[in-house]
């Protein structure tokens, strides 16, 4: 697990009501989204990854549709380098658990893209993963420094 305090990058956000729906706008896709519990995690990656990382916001795609077989799926976020997909994220609300079945999902997700690295969060618990698709295997990884 990475202990990381997406809490500090909340204050970043810009949160706003829209007949009587808290809103947030997404810096990515410039455009303000009902703020549920999953966008919240979101953003609050956004926050850290810009603001910690220095990462540039078009480095960065978000719920992008792509084919897992025959069925359209799409990620929760994708950090790219040189425009090549580096590191997916699976965001779960803060209320979920994160779990086999969890990281099972974000998984299979990445059978298809073959992200080298993959992140799960539900904005309290963080794992980061490793993928060996030669060796088909995984590590955990306990900081971020793939970033």
């Amino acid at each position: 697990m990475i202990n990381i305090d997406l809490e500090q990058y909340q204050g970043s956000l810009n949160i706003s009501e829209k007949e009587g729906k808290r809103m947030v706008f997404d810096p990515i896709r410039k455009k303000h989204l009902a703020l549920l519990p999953e966008e919240l995690v979101r953003q609050s990656w956004i926050q850290f990854l810009v603001n910690k990382y220095k990462i540039s916001p078009s480095s960065i795609g978000i719920e992008k549709q792509f084919m897992v077989g025959n069925r359209p799926r799409r990620f929760d976020l994708v950090l790219f380098q040189k425009a090549i997909p580096h590191v997916l994220f699976e965001f779960k609300s803060y209320k979920a658990s994160i779990n086999n079945d969890t990281c099972f999902q974000a998984a299979q997700y990445n059978l298809e893209l073959k992200v080298p690295f993959m992140v799960v969060s539900n904005g309290v618990v963080h794992h980061a993963f490793e993928i060996d698709y030669e060796n088909q295997s995984f590590q955990e990884l306990m900081d971020l420094s793939f970033l």
